[in-house]
C-alpha cells in the first residue's frame, strides 16, 4: 500500500512537469492523443468472447481460465470448441459444433460434472466396480480434490 502511494505521487508529478525533450507536460500530451486509441475494452471482449480450442487431457479434463472442467471420457485426445456464455458466467463445451458440456465458471482447481466423474472412474480406475462402490468411493475420497483447489465437496 506504502509503495502504491509513492509511485502514485511520483507518476502525478512527472505526468504534471514538462518534458526536456519536448517541453510539453505528459498529461496535455495524452489528452490530444487519446483521440486517436481504440478502445482497450473492445480488444478484451473480443479475446474473451471469441471461440477456444483445446485438447481433451488423459485426465478427461479441459483446462480454461487455469482452471479444469469436465467431458465424457470419449472426447479424449480429442479438439473441442469452448464458448464462454454471454453473462460471463458458464463455458459451453462443443465437438464438432454439437455441444457436449456445461459448466458454470468457478475458482474450483477441479470442477467435475457428475455423470462425467462416474464415466471417467468406470473407464479405467474402476472399470469392474459397481456404480454404488463407484458412488461410495467418489464420496468418502475425491472430495480431497476440492479441499485442494477450492474448498467445497464435490457434487455427486
Amino acid at each position: 500500500m506504502i509503495l502504491n502511494n509513492i509511485i502514485n505521487r511520483l507518476a502525478k508529478r512527472l505526468n504534471h512537469e514538462k518534458s526536456q525533450s519536448n517541453n510539453q507536460k505528459p498529461v496535455e500530451l495524452w489528452a490530444k492523443e487519446k483521440e486517436h486509441f481504440r478502445s482497450l475494452n473492445y480488444d478484451l471482449t473480443r479475446y474473451f468472447n471469441s471461440v477456444q480450442t483445446r485438447k481433451v487431457s488423459q485426465d478427461s479434463m479441459i483446462r480454461f481460465q487455469n482452471h479444469q472442467y469436465s467431458v465424457s471420457p470419449n472426447y479424449i485426445g480429442k479438439e473441442v470448441e469452448i464458448k464462454p456464455t454471454t453473462d460471463g458466467k458458464a463455458i459451453r463445451i462443443f465437438y464438432q459444433g454439437f455441444e457436449i458440456q456445461k459448466h458454470d465458471l468457478t475458482d474450483k482447481q477441479f470442477n467435475y460434472d457428475p455423470h462425467d466423474k462416474r464415466a471417467i472412474l468406470r473407464s479405467d480406475l474402476m472399470a469392474d466396480k459397481t456404480d454404488e462402490e463407484i458412488n461410495h468411493y467418489m464420496h468418502n475420497n475425491l472430495s480431497i480434490y476440492d479441499q485442494i483447489g477450492g474448498g467445497s465437496k464435490m457434487n455427486q
